[in-house]
């Protein structure tokens, strides 16, 4: 497709509605099961398998999600490919320092950050404003086990403007893409636009923990959230990404 004409697309393109009810089958869920560990290109060509494509697909990334996404690995979650790509690492994922009673994550996407948030808070509310991924991320949620994750379909400006319930924290990873897959750095840029919505992150009671890209100046950081913490996360030496604390805590820079 040329530069200029591509359609903007969701996570959830990459599996559709027809795929997500029979990614749910026992048919393939047990095709899946057995077809892992196999070539995913052997898969997609084996007439033995039930919906092969989808199979091989699913066995592609399940393998690659063994590094990156274990514990979806291991419950043999529904990946789609480019949610998984952009998905938190559980690594970074487990590591964000914040704790509390209630938690709103904004961007679930495959929902590797508010998995995590569970484990840290009694109660979880993710917003995904795809329906088919919001489907897939609360599927996926009952694999893992995590039942006290709440998935609402909506964008963060809808849920935010008709909310009257308070939270201890609101989490942010915002979509560092534009509609024709050009890397954002600037906030004002991404998807949502936090800085357009802190009003509304304050109006219900919360801090505020923003995922950024490591290229995301810190300076730039501090003179956003002059009274946040900023925390550079590298994993095997590579920095992943730049968090802010905006909990009234800082000023104050660290890198782990």
């Amino acid at each position: 497709m040329e530069r200029g004409t591509e359609k903007k697309r969701t996570f959830a393109d990459m599996i559709t509605p027809e795929e997500y009810a029979l990614l749910r089958t026992d048919e393939v869920r047990e095709a899946i099961a057995r077809a892992r560990g196999r070539d995913p290109l052997e898969v997609a060509t084996d007439r033995r398998v039930p919906h092969a494509r989808l199979v091989a697909t699913q066995v592609k990334y399940l393998a690659r999600a063994e590094r990156k996404l274990p514990s979806y690995a291991a419950a043999q979650c529904i990946l789609p490919p480019r949610a998984f790509e952009q998905a938190s690492s559980e690594a970074c994922a487990a590591h964000k320092r914040i704790a509390g009673d209630s938690v709103l994550d904004l961007t679930c996407g495959l929902g590797a950050d508010a998995l995590f948030l569970s484990r840290r808070f009694r109660r979880v509310v993710t917003l995904e404003r795809d329906a088919t991924l919001a489907r897939i991320a609360a599927e996926n949620f009952a694999r893992l086990g995590a039942g006290n994750i709440e998935v609402v379909c909506s964008s963060a400006e809808e849920y935010l403007a008709a909310t009257t319930e308070r939270f201890d924290w609101v989490a942010a990873d915002p979509d560092r893409r534009s509609r024709t897959g050009r890397k954002l750095v600037r906030l004002e840029e991404c998807s949502p636009d936090i800085l357009r919505l802190l009003p509304a992150v304050r109006r219900i009671g919360a801090r505020l923990c923003l995922k950024n890209s490591p290229l995301f100046d810190v300076d730039e950081a501090l003179r956003l959230f002059p009274t946040a913490r900023i925390e550079a996360v590298s994993v095997h030496g590579e920095c992943k990404e730049l968090l802010v604390y905006d909990d009234g805590t800082g000023p104050l820079l660290r890198a782990t």
